[in-house]
C-alpha cells in the first residue's frame, strides 16, 4: 500500500491525475449508460450500441491510462513507441467488446458479473500492453505480487460496477454506483499497476528519436478522446431525444383513441383519479360527469358499411370537441359512448346547459361525400351536488341515467334520481339469482297444447319457461327472459330447456310434436347444431317430433350463419318454425330465403280477428302466403270461440291459446300425451 500511495503522491503531476481523472470519469458515465441500453435494444440497434458503448469505454481506458503516464514524472529521458501504443488503444476497445458482448448476448444471473470480470482483465491487458509502449534509457522490471493485486482490483470491481450498470431502468442511484465502481476499476488497476514497475537505468540503452514525445502524446490523446467522446455524446443526446419522441407518442397512443383522436377509457381513468383526490382534498371542488351514448349509430352501420360509421363518428367527435371550454373534459369511451366531465360549476343548470350544447351539436345532420346522415344522443348526468363526491360511482350514475333517457323516447337527457339506481340493484339481484336458478334447479317447464284447426284434437305442444324463485315465488318469462339474454344465460337456460323437453317427450306413447323456442343467442353459438344432435342421440327422441320456433329478430341480425344452421337442422330431420310472424319488417324476403316448417301468426294478430277489419286482412294474406308457399299456418292466442270460427273458415292449418286451456303442468299434461284422458275440447262447439 505504502509504494501505492508513493507513487501517487511523489511521481506524478497533480494537474494531469486530475484531467485523467475527469477524462475516466466523463467517458464512464457515458459508457455506462450506453451499456445499460444493451439488454433493451434488439438487432441492428443491438450492435451499433454495442460497438459505440465498446468503442467509448476502450478509448476512456486508454486516454486515462496515458493521460496519467502523461502525468508520471519519473526523472529521465522517456518516450512511446508508436505501433505498441497504437495496439494498446485496440486491445482497450476488443477487450471492452468483448466484455458488453457477454452482456448483451450472455444468459443467466451470472452473465453481468462475467461481463465485468472480463472488462477488468481488458483493462489489465490495455495497461501492460501501453507500458510496453513505454520507451526509457533503461529497462522495467515488475513486482509479481502488485501486477496480482492490479489485475484483481481491475476484476473485482469491473465485476461489481457491471452488476450496477446492467440492472433494468439504470436510475440515478443505478449509474452513480457503476460509475464509481468502474472508475475505481481504471484508476485502481492503473496505479497499483504503476506501483509494480522498477526502474533499471542503463547508459548503454538510448531512447529513439522516432518515437513519440510527452506533447506529441498529449495532443493525440486529447484528439482521439475529444472526437470519440464529442461521438458519444452526440449519440446518446439524439436517442435520447429519439426515445423522449417515441415514448410520448406511445403515452399519447395509449391514451388517446386512434380513430377520432380524442382521450380514450385510459385517459379517463386516470383523470376520473386525479379528480377523486381534488374532490376529496378540496370540498368547495365540483364535478358532474355525463355519459353519451349516440342513437340509431347500429342503422348507419347496417346500412351504410363500417366506413362511413367511422366517419360518422369522427364528425361527432370533432363536434363535440369543439363544444368544450374551459374544465370541461370529453372521452371516447367505447364503440359510440362518450364520456364527458365538467368542473367548476355552480349551478345544477350550467351542467344541464352543457348537455345541452352537446345533444344539439349531435343531432344536426352529418353530410358526407356521399350521403347525409342523423344521429341522435342520449345523455345521463351525475354531479358531485347530490349523487356523491366518487367520480367512479358518479360514472356509474350517469351511465344508469343514460339508459333511462335511452329508453324514453320523449327526453335526450336525463338526471339520476335514486328510483334508477334501486332498480339497477334490483336488476344486479336478478341476475345474481337467476345464475344461482341455473344450478339450482328452480325452473319448470309448462306446457301448452297446438291443436288441429279441423278436429280441434291435439298435434303437439310449446314448452314455456317458468322459474319458482325461493322467496319471490313464481317470477314471469317477461320479467326474466330479457335479462337472461342481456347478459348471456339465456344460452345455458336455452340448453336446460331443449334437453328438459326432448327428455320429457321421449317418454310420451302418443307421438306429439314438441316446439321449443330458440334464443338468437343460442342460434350464434358455433356448437349449437352439435349440441341439439347430442340432446337427440342421449334421449332418444325422433328429429321429427322437435320443432324449434325461431323469430325474425335472430335471422335479421346473421342471415348467412342462420341459414346455415337451419340447413344443417333440417338435413338431421329437425322441424323449424317461424315465430311471431308479421311482427318485422323483412318477412316476405325471409320466407322465400328459409326453408320453413311452419308460420306462427303472432297473438297480436289473432285476438279480435273477427271484429277488426286490418287484424283479419293481415291473417288472409298470411295464410294465402302460406298455401302458395306450402307451408301450415298456426295461429297463437286463440280465446275466444269467433276467432277460431275465423280461422277455420279461412282454412287456418293448426292453433293454440287460452281457448282450450292455461299452460299446463308436466302432470296434466300427461293425461293427454301418455293416453291417460282429459278432454282438450271442452270449449268447442
Amino acid at each position: 500500500m505504502y509504494r501505492i500511495l508513493d507513487c501517487l503522491t511523489q511521481q506524478h503531476n497533480y494537474v494531469l491525475v486530475a484531467v485523467a481523472a475527469l477524462v475516466c470519469v466523463t467517458g464512464v458515465c457515458l459508457s455506462v449508460r450506453l451499456t445499460n441500453r444493451l439488454n433493451g435494444a434488439r438487432e441492428r440497434r443491438r450492435l451499433v450500441q454495442l460497438g459505440l458503448s465498446s468503442m467509448i469505454a476502450g478509448a476512456t481506458i486508454w486516454s486515462t491510462h496515458f493521460i496519467a503516464m502523461l502525468a508520471y514524472e519519473p526523472g529521465f529521458e522517456h518516450g512511446y513507441e508508436p505501433l505498441v501504443t497504437g495496439l494498446s488503444l485496440l486491445a482497450g476497445v476488443l477487450g471492452v467488446l468483448a466484455a458488453n458482448t457477454v452482456l448483451a448476448f450472455g444468459t443467466g444471473r451470472h452473465a453481468a458479473l462475467l461481463a465485468g470480470a472480463v472488462f477488468g482483465l481488458a483493462v489489465s491487458v490495455m495497461h501492460y500492453t501501453g507500458m510496453q509502449a513505454y520507451l526509457i534509457p533503461g529497462e522495467l522490471q515488475w513486482e509479481p505480487g502488485y501486477r496480482a493485486l492490479s489485475l484483481a482490483i481491475g476484476m473485482g470491481l469491473g465485476a461489481w460496477g457491471y452488476i450496477f450498470a446492467a440492472r433494468p431502468g439504470l436510475g440515478r442511484r443505478n449509474w452513480v454506483l457503476a460509475t464509481v465502481l468502474l472508475v475505481g476499476a481504471i484508476c485502481g488497476m492503473h496505479f497499483t499497476g504503476m506501483s509494480a514497475i522498477n526502474v533499471r537505468l542503463s547508459p548503454l540503452v538510448d531512447v529513439p528519436e522516432e518515437v513519440i514525445s510527452d506533447a506529441v502524446m498529449g495532443m493525440l490523446i486529447f484528439g482521439v478522446m475529444g472526437l470519440i467522446l464529442l461521438v458519444g455524446f452526440a449519440s446518446a443526446s439524439i436517442e435520447t431525444n429519439v426515445e423522449s419522441e417515441a415514448r410520448r407518442k406511445l403515452a399519447h397512443a395509449a391514451l388517446h383513441d386512434p380513430l377520432t383522436g380524442m382521450p380514450n377509457r385510459m385517459w379517463l381513468t386516470q383523470f376520473l383519479a386525479d379528480l377523486a383526490e381534488r374532490l376529496q382534498k378540496d370540498e368547495t371542488e365540483r364535478a358532474a360527469v355525463l355519459t353519451i351514448d349516440l342513437n340509431l349509430f347500429k342503422e348507419v352501420n347496417d346500412l351504410h358499411g363500417h366506413a362511413v360509421g367511422d366517419q360518422v363518428l369522427q364528425a361527432v367527435a370533432l363536434r363535440l370537441t369543439r363544444q368544450q371550454g374551459p374544465d370541461e373534459y370529453i372521452a371516447r369511451v367505447g364503440g359510440d359512448e362518450f364520456v364527458a366531465v365538467k368542473q367548476g360549476f355552480r349551478r345544477i343548470e350550467q351542467v344541464l346547459a352543457f348537455a345541452e350544447r352537446l345533444h344539439a351539436s349531435v343531432i344536426e345532420p352529418i353530410d358526407l361525400a356521399d350521403v347525409s346522415v342523423r344521429v341522435g344522443a342520449a345523455i345521463g348526468v351525475a354531479t358531485s351536488l347530490k349523487e356523491g363526491r366518487d367520480p367512479l360511482e358518479l360514472l356509474h350514475k350517469s351511465d344508469l341515467a343514460m339508459y333511462r333517457a335511452k329508453s324514453d323516447p320523449s327526453g335526450a337527457i336525463c338526471q339520476f334520481s335514486e328510483d334508477m339506481d334501486r332498480q339497477s340493484r334490483e336488476k344486479l339481484q336478478l341476475v345474481h339469482d337467476l345464475r344461482l336458478a341455473c344450478a339450482g334447479g328452480q325452473f319448470e317447464l309448462a306446457y301448452q297444447l297446438q291443436n288441429d284447426i279441423t278436429s280441434l284434437e291435439p298435434v303437439g305442444f310449446e314448452v314455456l319457461l317458468r322459474w319458482n324463485h325461493p322467496t319471490r315465488g313464481r317470477v314471469g318469462p317477461s320479467e326474466f327472459i330479457p335479462v337472461a339474454e342481456e347478459t348471456g344465460l339465456i344460452r345455458e337456460i336455452g340448453h336446460w330447456v331443449l334437453r328438459e323437453a326432448c327428455k320429457e317427450a321421449a317418454t310420451w306413447e302418443r307421438p306429439f310434436q314438441v316446439a321449443v323456442n330458440v334464443a338468437p343467442q343460442q342460434l350464434v353459438q358455433p356448437s349449437f347444431v352439435e349440441d341439439v344432435m347430442d340432446i337427440l342421440l342421449e334421449t332418444g327422441l325422433s328429429p321429427e317430433r322437435l320443432e324449434l320456433e325461431i323469430t325474425e329478430s335472430s335471422i335479421i341480425d346473421d342471415q348467412a350463419h342462420t341459414l346455415k344452421v337451419m340447413h344443417q337442422l333440417k338435413d338431421y330431420g329437425v322441424r323449424i318454425a317461424m315465430d311471431d310472424f308479421g311482427t318485422g319488417y323483412s318477412s316476405l324476403a325471409t320466407l322465400q330465403t328459409f326453408p320453413f316448417d311452419k308460420i306462427k301468426i303472432d297473438q297480436s294478430f289473432v285476438k279480435g280477428v273477427h271484429r277488426n277489419a286490418q287484424s283479419a286482412a293481415i291473417v288472409r294474406s298470411t295464410l294465402l302466403l302460406g298455401s302458395a308457399l306450402n307451408i301450415p299456418v298456426l295461429a297463437e292466442g286463440v280465446e275466444d270461440q269467433d276467432e277460431l270460427h275465423f280461422l277455420q273458415a279461412e282454412k287456418c292449418a293448426s292453433v293454440q291459446g287460452f281457448y282450450f286451456g292455461t299452460p299446463m303442468s308436466q302432470e296434466e299434461m300427461r293425461r293427454i300425451a301418455c293416453g291417460e284422458g282429459g278432454d282438450v275440447r271442452k270449449h268447442s262447439a
